[in-house]
């Protein structure tokens, strides 16, 4: 099977593809990543890198004979969407509609599996979200992760190309060196002077899943063929950013980091939690890692990252 990675060496990317490795053997993995200067040990896991955009010219030659692309590669961030929205909705949206073109045209046996997002596409939401929740995007960044899902539903319904949008909650773990989410901020926080910034009144609800658990569900999501459509991806559980400092406080207990206060995020959702499911009824999915564990193994890798530079 030949898999190709957009956005390959980026936070997602390295775990997944080192988990791809260990999940299906002989597997032949290309990542197409705009990051030059990554490390070797970045690249390793792969048997091709392409450093380029995903939608160039020489990327698209990459996806003729593959058997599955792996969309990871996007403009994530919410705050970003907002100061520049044309930029985001030109590398989220245009440019995928170029890979999917392409597909079509030259590869229409291929599987597409997108890097999607619940809360960011829903918005507020009280309840568990579920691939039946309308969707109402607070923010220029869930609005283009939705219209690739509309995308994606046309190319399928149309041209009978298969794709499957994975929304993620607030995905953490290993390998998170230039990702800005909360866990990893947090890290890079206490690292610094030991301290964690708290945004607003720190009340705010995400579902947090270590990236060894998206791995797992995207590689099920690979070996099934006819599993298609939205799965909604996150573990359950809503879990308040007051709650996740306690959690870096008490494994951190020698040593517990001070809390600063910031403001409120422009365009963030106050409550994200996942109803799984469907992914859990059709493929066998239940994430394994608790937050305490995945939190631990997170500043772990963080503390060896260091020790390894100095």
């Amino acid at each position: 099977m030949r898999i190709v990675l957009t956005g390959g060496l980026g936070f997602i990317g390295q775990n997944l593809s080192r988990h791809l490795r260990t999940r299906l053997p002989g597997v032949d993995l290309t990542a197409i990543d705009w990051f030059e200067s990554a490390a070797e040990d970045e690249r390793v896991s792969f048997d091709h890198v392409l450093c380029d955009c995903f939608a160039s010219a020489q990327a698209l030659e990459r996806y003729e004979d593959a058997d599955v692309v792996v969309h990871l590669a996007a403009r994530t961030t919410v705050q970003e969407s907002i100061d520049n929205p044309l930029a985001t909705f030109d590398q989220n949206v245009v440019k995928t509609q170029a890979v999917l073109e392409h597909l079509r045209l030259r590869v229409p046996k291929a599987k597409f599996i997108f890097a999607s997002t619940g809360g960011a596409i829903i918005g507020d939401y009280d309840g568990a979200i579920n691939e039946q929740v309308n969707p109402r995007p607070l923010s220029p960044y869930g609005a283009s992760k939705l219209a690739v899902e509309g995308l994606l539903s046309a190319y399928q319904g149309s041209y009978g190309l298969r794709s499957a949008s994975m929304r993620f909650s607030n995905v953490y773990g290993p390998n998170s060196r230039r990702k800005s989410s909360v866990v990893a901020a947090f890290c890079k926080q206490i690292a610094q002077d030991n301290t964690v910034r708290i945004n607003g009144d720190g009340e705010q609800t995400r579902d947090y899943i270590f990236v060894q658990d998206i791995a797992e569900a995207i590689t099920r999501v690979i070996e099934v063929p006819e599993a298609t459509g939205v799965f909604q991806l996150g573990t359950g559980t809503g879990t308040s950013i007051n709650s996740l400092v306690g959690i870096f406080q008490q494994v951190l207990s020698d040593n517990p980091p001070a809390i600063l206060p910031a403001p409120a995020l422009r365009g963030e959702v106050r409550h994200n939690r996942c109803d799984i499911t469907r992914i859990r009824t059709e493929l066998g999915f239940t994430p394994q890692w608790s937050l305490p564990d995945g939190v631990r193994a997170t500043l772990d890798w963080f503390e060896a990252e260091r020790a390894r530079a100095a």
